[in-house]
């Protein structure tokens, strides 16, 4: 793992990047983000017609599935981008049960003990006061049901040698030398078991996604990766542009032309109230 440990202060705890990348993360995440959702959904083991809370929900991959499928979905994220994207997406299914809003996961504004089920998959874990998100989760759930918690295992393959790439070309770029918070197994069940949880059991694993090429996987991850965006929407596009060069030729070196196959690894953490 090369990433740095995002902190109160990283830009990835503010909704700018997200807000930048909601339409490429909506249109170019979704088949690889889907299959975790449905992961978390059946990990939770929920009840018939469940009421359920998705918090940092994107632009709602899991409420989405939850709600064909059945369950009332409060979902709440704090870049209101994403939740335009989420509402647009809810009347093009023409599904309802959604009730989307922007919002602090950190201090929900739900009523405690309401939800067969809380999520959040990949937005707890870039909280700056991540206990404060668990311990949110944990209030709003019925005694007996489950939170499921998404985070990301350290990279390897495809999206290590992508990452390599970046740092070898930008070697200031933050997001390095260590893990991303709850990359470690036996920190997260620490954490969420510290916040109240019980019974907390941690499940990886992992889905791919195949790029047809090395060149269209370096121009997705250029329109939909958010600390990616974030750095060329701050640099300019005159300047991102040579700099964006070099990563891809850096790339094809490592991966050659395609198509390239990306493994990714999630961690699933599980608690009981």
């Amino acid at each position: 793992m090369i990433q740095q440990a995002p902190s109160a202060e990283s830009p990835l705890a503010t909704p700018e990047p997200w807000s930048l990348v909601a339409d490429a993360y909506a249109a170019e995440l979704l088949p690889l983000f889907e299959p975790f959702s449905h992961d978390a959904l059946r990990l939770a083991e929920l009840p018939p017609s469940p009421r359920i809370a998705d918090v940092a929900t994107g632009p709602g991959t899991l409420a989405l599935l939850a709600a064909a499928n059945g369950a009332e979905v409060s979902a709440i994220d704090f870049s209101a981008p994403m939740i335009e994207r989420l509402q647009r997406r809810v009347r093009e299914a023409r599904l309802t049960g959604i009730e989307a809003q922007i919002g602090d996961g950190q201090a929900l504004p739900f009523d405690a003990d309401r939800y067969d089920g809380a999520f959040s998959m990949f937005g707890l874990l870039f909280f700056p006061d991540r206990a404060a998100g668990f311990r949110e989760l944990l209030r709003v759930l019925r005694p007996g049901r489950r939170a499921v918690v998404a985070s990301w295992a350290p990279y390897y393959g495809p999206f290590l040698t992508l990452m390599e790439s970046l740092i070898a070309v930008l070697p200031d770029i933050p997001f390095k030398n260590g893990g991303w918070p709850l990359s470690d197994p036996d920190t997260f069940v620490r954490e969420m078991s510290a916040t109240g949880f019980r019974d907390v059991t941690v499940h990886s694993i992992t889905h791919s996604k195949t790029a047809p090429s090395c060149a269209e996987l370096w121009a997705s991850v250029q329109r939909s990766m958010a600390p990616v965006v974030l750095l060329r929407h701050r640099m300019g596009e005159e300047r991102w542009a040579e700099i964006a060069r070099r990563i891809f030729e850096r790339l094809q070196r490592e991966l050659g032309e395609g198509p390239v196959a990306v493994p990714l690894t999630a961690h699933l953490g599980v608690g009981v109230k």
